[in-house]
């Protein structure tokens, strides 16, 4: 094998022999990361203004842990392929689809006097503070029954789109717990000899 041939060996971390490339400290970077983010606390993001009156986004802690914990997956999806994890974890992200199934609403569409549920189409889960589509209900001035109107309230579905993030979390966690079964059972960090 010539010094420019890249190693096939899926059991070898160093993927060239030129490369300072290590799947390993790849792993354990991330690994920090994600015990970074979550020993804090999982809070939704917010908006904090200095003193001109500018908005400073507070990033969302719970997204960044969902996020750093599928950075991981991804890193070690040959090690979850090869030692059988794949439905473990599945069953697991199984979970997700019950939370949307949960917390989503159906897409609408709507006249300027009547909203329409598309039922048929997939749920989401709304965005913070999204504009959602609602009836309200008033009386006509000449007092011939109830008009209905379409007015856009904005962060109507805020608990869902927080509900949804909370349960994601403790799906990451499991998740998580699973990636660290995972690399104990490949061995794949050497141990130090503590005097």
């Amino acid at each position: 094998m010539g010094e420019d041939e890249t190693i096939d060996n899926p059991n070898n971390a160093e993927y060239s022999s030129k490369s300072d490339y290590s799947k390993a400290e790849v792993v354990r970077t991330q690994i920090i990361k994600c015990n970074q983010v979550r020993s804090q606390e999982m809070r939704d993001g917010y908006f904090n203004y200095d003193k001109f009156g500018n908005k400073i986004p507070i990033p969302d802690s719970r997204q960044e842990w969902v996020s750093s914990v599928k950075t991981l997956m991804f890193n070690l999806k040959p090690e979850i392929k090869r030692m059988n994890y794949r439905e473990r974890i599945k069953k697991i992200l199984d979970k997700e689809k019950d939370a949307v199934e949960t917390w989503g609403i159906f897409p609408t569409s709507q006249t300027a006097y009547k909203i329409e549920y598309l039922t048929n189409l997939p749920k989401y889960i709304p965005r913070l503070d999204q504009l959602i589509p609602t009836e309200v209900s008033m009386i006509k001035r000449n007092g011939d029954g109830n008009g209905i109107f379409i007015d856009m309230k904005k962060g109507l579905c805020n608990n869902n789109f927080h509900n949804y993030w909370d349960e994601l979390v403790k799906i990451y966690d499991e998740i998580f717990e699973e990636l660290n079964e995972l690399m104990d059972r490949c061995n794949y960090f050497k141990q130090k000899v503590a005097y």
